[in-house]
C-alpha cells in the first residue's frame, strides 16, 4: 500500500511535491483508514485537476520509477524528463521517492539520478523516529560508495564485497535495488520484499491500458468470471451473462492463414503457459491463442444479451461500445481491489463510462468494509465530490502555478464541514483544480 510519493525536477514537477494518503481527524468511513503498528493511511484517493494541470504526470512519474525498477536501469534520455519552463532546472537532477507498506513492513525508498548516472540510491524500512538502513549508494565525481545496514561490513567476506560491488560488479546507470534481488536474493531480503512489491503488487492502468487476453483470464480464473457476471449485468449495459468461446486453432484461422497458425504453434510450444493474443483493429474483437491439453486453441469473449422474445442472443466484444468494453477491462481491477492486497493506480477513471455508472462503481467499493486493497485514481468526473463516497483527505487536486509548475494538494487542507456540497464548490472555483478559460468572444467565437 502506498503511504506517500515525492517528484522532484521531473515532468511538470519543478519543486518537491509531495502526494500521500495519509488521514486527517476526520471520523467519516473510518474503515477506509488502514493501521499498521506506527502508521496510518487510506485505502483510496481521488485525484482532480484542469487538463495539463498535472494530474496524469503524477501517474506517470510512478510508473517511470516502477520501470526502472523492472529495468534495472535509468532509461537513456532522463535529461528529456526534466522541468523544461526554467532553465535552471536543467542543470538539477531529479528525484523519486515512494513510501509503501508490505509483508508486515512500511519501506522508503528513493533515487536521483541526472542523465543515465545514478547520484543516490537509497532504502530504509519506515519507522517514526528512526529509520533502518537497508543499503545507501552515493556517486560524487564518478566514483561509488556504497554502505548497507549496520554492522554488515564488519564480516570481511562482506566488506570485501561491497569493494568488489562499488568498483566492478554494478554500473552508475544500474539500480543497486534491482541488482541485489535478482543476483543475492536470499542475503538481502528486505530488498527482495521491495522489488517483489513493484513487480507484483503495483499496478498501473493509463487510459488507453487493457489486461491483455481477457477471455484467457475469465477462463481461467472461475473467481474472476464470477464476479464479471455479477458486475457487468448490473450495470446496465444490455449484458445477460459473460461467456468465453473455446475452439480449436485449426477452426478458427482460414486456410490463407496456417503458416501464421504454424508460426503460434512454435512460440507457445517454447512458452508452453504463454498466451498470444491478436487484436483485430477493424472490428475491435480479441482472440487468445494458448496450449491446452497439447493442443493450440483460440478462447474469445462472447457478451450474450436478451432479445424482446426472451432468447439469448450472442455478441462478439467488438460489437460492444467503448464504455461497455472499458468496464469489461476493470473486471481484473476492480475484483483485485476487492479481494488482493494490491495497489491499483487507474488514470482517467472515468474513461468513456457514464458518470452515474463511475460513481456507482466507486460507491461500491468505498462502502465495503471488506476491500482488502488500495485504489488511487485520477479523474475529472466531479459527482465522486460526495463525502458519502470519499473522504476529504482522500480527494487531491492538481494546479499549475504561474511558472507552469503542478502543485499538488489535498481538500483537507480547506476547513469542510461534513454536510457542505463539495463538488458544488469545486465547480464553482472554491478549492482549485479546474480550467480557467477565455472569454468566448474574445476569440471571436461567438
Amino acid at each position: 500500500m502506498i503511504i506517500r510519493f515525492v517528484a522532484k525536477n521531473i515532468f511538470s514537477f519543478k519543486e518537491e511535491t509531495e502526494f500521500n494518503l495519509l488521514p486527517n481527524k476526520t471520523q467519516r468511513l473510518s474503515h477506509h483508514k488502514i493501521n499498521i503498528g506506527e502508521f496510518d493511511f487510506l485505502r483510496f484517493s481521488a485525484i482532480y485537476g484542469a487538463n495539463g494541470a498535472g494530474k496524469s504526470n503524477l501517474i506517470k512519474a510512478i510508473t517511470l520509477l516502477d520501470s526502472f525498477v523492472e529495468k534495472g536501469k535509468i532509461v537513456n534520455g532522463a535529461n528529456n524528463l526534466k522541468f523544461k519552463l526554467d532553465k535552471e532546472s536543467s542543470n538539477i537532477p531529479i528525484s523519486l521517492a515512494i513510501e509503501f507498506y508490505f509483508n508486515s513492513k512500511v519501506y522508503y525508498y528513493t533515487i536521483t539520478f541526472d542523465e543515465n548516472v545514478i547520484l543516490h540510491e537509497y532504502l530504509a524500512e519506515s519507522h517514526k523516529k528512526n529509520d533502518i538502513l537497508v543499503f545507501e549508494r552515493v556517486v560524487e565525481n564518478g566514483i561509488q560508495k556504497i554502505q548497507f545496514f549496520e554492522g554488515y561490513d564488519n564480516d570481511k567476506k562482506n566488506k570485501l564485497f561491497v569493494e568488489v560491488l562499488e568498483e566492478k560488479l554494478i554500473s552508475q546507470k544500474e539500480l543497486l535495488l534491482t541488482f541485489l534481488s535478482k543476483k543475492y536474493p536470499d542475503e538481502f531480503r528486505d530488498v527482495k520484499n521491495v522489488y517483489d512489491w513493484f513487480d507484483t503488487m503495483l499496478v498501473i492502468i493509463s487510459p488507453e491500458a487493457k489486461p491483455g487476453g481477457i477471455a484467457h483470464i475469465l477462463d481461467i480464473d472461475v473467481k474472476i468470471k464470477e464476479f464479471a457476471n455479477k458486475l457487468i449485468p448490473s450495470l446496465n449495459t444490455g449484458i445477460s451473462k459473460i461467456e468465453i468461446e473455446k475452439k480449436k486453432a485449426e477452426e478458427f484461422v482460414s486456410k490463407n492463414d496456417i503458416k501464421v497458425l504454424k508460426e503460434i504453434t512454435d512460440d507457445l510450444k517454447n512458452e508452453p503457459n504463454a498466451i498470444s493474443v491478436f487484436n483485430n483493429q477493424e472490428t475491435g474483437d480479441e482472440v487468445c491463442f494458448t496450449i491446452e491439453d497439447g493442443e493450440v486453441i483460440t478462447k474469445r469473449l462472447v457478451t450474450n444479451h436478451i432479445n424482446n422474445e426472451g432468447n439469448k442472443v450472442p455478441f462478439t466484444l467488438g460489437e460492444e461500445s467503448d464504455g461497455t468494453r472499458r468496464l469489461i477491462d476493470y473486471i481484473p481491477a476492480l475484483e483485485g481491489v476487492i479481494d488482493a492486497n494490491r495497489v491499483y493506480l487507474i488514470d482517467e477513471i472515468e474513461r468513456s463510462i457514464h458518470p452515474i455508472t463511475i460513481k456507482e462503481i466507486i460507491k461500491k467499493l468505498s462502502l465495503d468494509e471488506n476491500v482488502k486493497g488500495q485504489l488511487i485514481f485520477t479523474t475529472h468526473e466531479s459527482n465522486l465530490l460526495d463525502q458519502e463516497i470519499l473522504r476529504p483527505d482522500e480527494i487531491w487536486f492538481a494546479q499549475k502555478d504561474i511558472d507552469g509548475a503542478s502543485k499538488l494538494y489535498s481538500l483537507s487542507d480547506f476547513k469542510i464541514h461534513n454536510t457542505i456540497d463539495i463538488e458544488n464548490g469545486y465547480l464553482n472555483g472554491r478549492y482549485g483544480g479546474i480550467p480557467f478559460l477565455s472569454n468566448l468572444k474574445d476569440l471571436n467565437w461567438e
